[in-house]
């Protein structure tokens, strides 16, 4: 009776180690994640240099883009209202003195409250959020590009 009850406490602390194992883990990556995510504020300074300003924030663009492809809906919970705040700093740092610089500022605008309304509204479909998200991220990037050719 003692040899046959030793296979199963052996499985079961096997069993009970992987576990822990796996736990262990899963929980180093999304530390790991969470601290990729974190990224820091920087405010430009104040410019009327407009393709500085649009390189920025369609560099700001591509890294959430990139990072919500990656981590999908959660990134997208924690991070939005950085890149919401980054988005502002980089438009804020425009000096608005011509008329072609109150129109990107215009756009810079739309694109961060944009954001918020996606951020603010209650997703009832996660998936779909991210998706018009994307979809939103990817027309202002284009969008900014081709502003971008017509400054240069």
């Amino acid at each position: 009776m003692g040899s046959s009850i030793a296979p199963k406490i052996l499985l079961a602390i096997i069993i009970i180690c992987l576990i822990i194992f796996f736990f262990w883990r899963w929980s180093n990556k999304k530390k790991q994640q969470k601290a990729e995510r974190t990224e820091a504020i920087t405010v430009p300074e104040k410019t009327n240099d407009i393709v500085a300003i649009i390189e920025a924030s369609i560099q700001t663009m591509q890294s959430y883009k990139n990072n919500l492809n990656k981590y999908g809906y959660v990134y997208f919970q924690e991070t939005t209202p950085f890149v919401v705040q980054q988005l502002k700093a980089e438009a804020d740092s425009l000096l608005v003195a011509e008329r072609e610089n109150q129109k990107i500022l215009i756009q810079l605008q739309n694109n961060y409250k944009k954001l918020e309304n996606f951020y603010q509204s209650e997703a009832t479909d996660p998936k779909k959020t991210e998706l018009e998200v994307l979809n939103h991220v990817n027309k202002t990037m284009i969008t900014w590009r081709n502003l971008l050719k017509e400054n240069r």
